[in-house]
């Protein structure tokens, strides 16, 4: 009876996070796709750059790790490993150039490096980089190059996107609203692994 108690509330917690997830990119669509703000090219409010090659070995040789590596996977947020030193300082957005994953875009703040396969923007004090990420990872698919046999999405074409932005204080009214529900998505993501952890527990127990 617990168990299908437990498997039950596993269910509800997966549709919570479903519906959770389809209003966040419904959210997106209707109030970052705004033709009557000003259109900007990414040039024009970012300067780009690019990771460095790190490899498993020099992340293996580290003695204090504690600054992410991010490279271009999409799991785990994109981290590969840590370093004790950073290349990168503030907050950023970043994009997967290479791979599957190619025009997946990133906020990030902090500490931290990125690999090779990693394009980073820095966004220029009158707009939100929190911001820019969520309008941007609205369109980047759009410019990736699916015709090679390693899909890309290289700076110079991230550099002549054009995006939508309104006034600043829209954007960090924007940007605060979409924190707020990527939160609450990570704490319905938490309690799901929290109840995943009590169910095998419980079967494990039932086993011994």
């Amino acid at each position: 009876a617990f168990l299908s108690l437990i498997n039950e509330r596993i269910k509800t917690q997966n549709k919570i996070i479903e519906e959770l997830k389809l209003l966040k990119s419904t959210l997106s669509k209707r109030l970052l796709l705004n033709e009557s703000w000003k259109q900007f090219q990414i040039a024009e409010i970012a300067s780009l750059g690019r990771g460095r090659v790190i490899s498993s070995i020099e992340i293996s040789k580290q003695r204090n790790p504690k600054y992410p590596v991010y490279s271009s996977q999409t799991s785990n947020n994109g981290i590969m490993g840590y370093l004790d030193v950073y290349d990168f300082d503030g907050e950023y957005v970043t994009w997967t150039t290479d791979g599957a994953n190619a025009g997946t875009v990133f906020y990030r703040d902090g500490k931290f490096n990125c690999t090779n396969v990693c394009g980073t923007l820095k966004i220029s004090k009158n707009h939100n980089p929190y911001f820019v990420a969520l309008c941007l990872n609205l369109i980047t698919k759009k410019y990736v190059s699916t015709n090679l046999a390693n899909p890309k999405l290289m700076n110079n074409v991230m550099a002549s996107i054009k995006v939508y932005i309104p006034e600043l204080q829209e954007q960090n009214r924007l940007a605060k609203l979409f924190v707020s529900l990527t939160n609450k998505i990570q704490c319905e993501i938490s309690i799901l692994e929290a109840l995943c952890e009590k169910k095998n527990y419980f079967l494990q127990q039932m086993f011994i």
